[in-house]
């Protein structure tokens, strides 16, 4: 499966805390970048780049992060708040 088919730059990820690797609480995340899936004993994940987003939305500091593929479809959110 190529990263690109399960989340793109600019979507925005509401990731629960195990729902991604190397942090700790929920991230909200503004994809930058995805770059590949790795195979991990508990199943498919996705390195991505991008920048977390505070409760408001706005930009604080990059991440880069693993991201549990199967998550992803409920984790995209739209600027707009449209599903």
């Amino acid at each position: 499966m190529e990263p690109g088919a399960a989340v793109q730059c600019g979507d925005v990820l509401a990731l629960a805390e195990g729902d991604y690797k190397f942090g700790a609480g929920g991230l909200t995340l503004l994809v930058d970048d995805v770059m590949h899936v790795q195979r991990l004993p508990d199943g498919l994940w996705v390195f991505v780049r991008g920048v977390r987003l505070d409760d408001v939305g706005n930009p604080r500091d990059p991440r880069q992060v693993l991201v549990r593929m199967a998550a992803i479809p409920a984790a995209i959110r739209h600027p707009s708040g449209c599903p």
